[in-house]
């Protein structure tokens, strides 16, 4: 019975370990506000979206960065878009709406960092449809 008890302690010891590990990964990225200026340099190129539509857009990172620059720009504040950033990993590391970078503007202007690095691969943006009227166009 002793021996039972000490291995369930044990196992429960590193699975707490582990989530301690886990979690403290998450706070390994911070996020920029970058000054809105008039230049629109659309990395991926232009889409489209309506109330409740969801699009991806995927930009390879073959190479070793600090930063990540996300720009949507859709222009028009009457509008609402938002912004969800994930990993090569799957982990969602950011949601952004409107108001993220300081500015209701109509564009999402802001910076992923980590001093130690960007993790190489595939990042993924999830561009919403949070409160649009019609057709909205937008550059990313």
């Amino acid at each position: 019975m002793i021996k039972i008890i000490g291995f369930l302690l044990m196992v429960m010891i590193v699975s707490i370990s582990l989530t301690g590990a886990t979690s403290s990964q998450d706070d390994k990225y911070t996020v920029v506000p970058v000054k809105s200026d008039d230049i629109v340099t659309p990395r991926w190129g232009s889409d489209t979206i309506t109330q409740g539509e969801t699009n991806w857009h995927g930009e390879y990172i073959d190479y070793y960065t600090t930063s990540r620059h996300i720009d949507l720009n859709w222009g028009d504040t009457s509008d609402s878009l938002r912004l969800k950033v994930y990993s090569p990993s799957n982990e969602l590391v950011a949601t952004y709406y409107n108001s993220s970078d300081g500015v209701i503007d109509g564009r999402i202007n802001m910076d992923l960092r980590n001093p130690s690095g960007i993790e190489q691969g595939l990042w993924w943006s999830e561009v919403y449809g949070y409160s649009v009227t019609g057709t909205e166009d937008y550059y990313i």
